[in-house]
């Protein structure tokens, strides 16, 4: 490989490491520029490649940047609240249960203190008959089953026994729940006869666990609604087309190609700051000046000895460049001078070929001429 080519490679590559010392520079610039110049409007041109348009542009990207980390964050917080709400409204729904829970063993104390009571005005009456109809099921079903404890005998009568057994705890446990529906049913209608006015009786500290715990459950029951069309609303927002996690991830990416991408307009900026100093007629000169700063020109002074450094080695390439190719010029002139001297020597060739066969066609037509002389010639005289 001519050795030149090797040179220009070397070239190359230096000039690569001052092109990037120089971009990096004016990057710097660049972004300077942008902070100083802040929410001002100092470029009135806003063609496409001029300072205008490149503010415009970077704007615009940290315009998309912001939004998207404000929707990040919005996203962010509107799952921290969704977890808040899920948990509130899970406790809220124990509590109750709880409560509604606790409510019926405060009813059914109620009701069986009620029906245990004398009633003047014998309007339990109803109720009374069902709980002594029911309480004596009870008291049957529970003699059935010690007798049938207390029986003995072969494989038959245990296997009866057992049978029998099955059917009255059932019946017991169902003629108990019976019961205890009953004292709920009697505690839940005292409760509605005093109109939340408890009276001085017996009843009275049930009563008024009873009524506070009804108030709690409505105040939860409200809180509840209320929470639960939060949890409507933010799930409307947060679920939209795809899982938060999946829009947060897109978002970040977005900001992250965006900020990829800043570098290429701090470059523009700094260049076109660059081509202002080194050009009296260059348009927005004296917006760039009114933001350059000592920094500023000391970076724009080594920017411009870099710019001259990687003149000077593409200058140094395209001379290298023009020589091979004198070179390989002269040698397709060399290369064609040959051609044309085997060409010439093929038709000197051709030529005497030529000048023989014309010769030898001179020769034979004299022959032919003799020939015919001889036949047409008087030949009488000969034996």
């Amino acid at each position: 490989m001519d050795e030149r080519k090797s040179i220009i490679k070397d070239l190359e590559a230096k000039k690569r490491i001052l092109n990037d010392a120089r971009n990096h520079l004016l990057e710097g610039l660049g972004e300077s520029l942008f902070q100083r110049i802040g929410d001002e409007e100092p470029f009135s041109d806003s063609q496409a490649g001029s300072a205008g348009a490149v503010l415009l542009e970077y704007r615009g990207m940290q315009k998309e940047i912001a939004d998207s980390t404000g929707a990040i964050k919005s996203l962010e917080l509107d799952i921290i609240r969704l977890k808040e709400l899920e948990g509130r409204i899970a406790a809220i729904e124990t509590e109750q249960s709880l409560l509604k829970g606790e409510l019926v063993q405060v009813h059914v104390r109620i009701g069986m203190a009620v029906l245990g009571a004398p009633d003047p005005n014998n309007t339990s009456v109803p109720l009374k008959k069902q709980e002594e109809d029911l309480l004596a099921k009870i008291e049957e079903h529970e003699r059935a089953l010690e007798g049938l404890d207390e029986q003995e005998g072969n494989i038959l009568t245990w296997l009866g026994k057992n049978a029998r057994t099955a059917v009255e705890k059932a019946l017991l446990s169902r003629n108990r729940s019976d019961l205890e529906k009953l004292y709920l049913r009697a505690g839940m209608e005292y409760l509605l006869s005093i109109f939340d006015e408890i009276p001085a009786d017996e009843n009275a500290k049930d009563a008024e666990k009873a009524l506070e715990i009804k108030n709690r459950v409505s105040s939860l029951t409200d809180e509840l609604v209320s929470l639960r069309e939060e949890r409507r609303k933010i799930g409307g927002v947060v679920g939209t087309d795809s899982s938060p996690a999946h829009r947060i991830k897109g978002l970040e990416r977005r900001i992250a190609q965006i900020t990829k991408e800043l570098p290429a307009v701090y470059l523009k900026l700094g260049s076109l700051a660059a081509a202002s100093v080194a050009s009296d007629a260059c348009v927005g000169k004296d917006a760039f000046a009114s933001f350059m700063n000592d920094d500023a020109s000391g970076v724009l002074e080594k920017a411009e000895a870099l710019s001259s450094q990687i003149a000077e080695e593409e200058l140094s390439i395209k001379k290298i460049n023009a020589a091979i190719r004198i070179d390989e010029e002269k040698a397709e002139i060399e290369r064609l001078k040959k051609a044309i001297v085997a060409q010439r020597q093929k038709i000197t060739a051709a030529e005497d070929a030529i000048a023989s066969h014309e010769e030898h066609i001179n020769e034979t037509e004299q022959h032919i001429i003799e020939l015919e002389t001889f036949i047409q010639g008087d030949h009488g005289g000969e034996n």
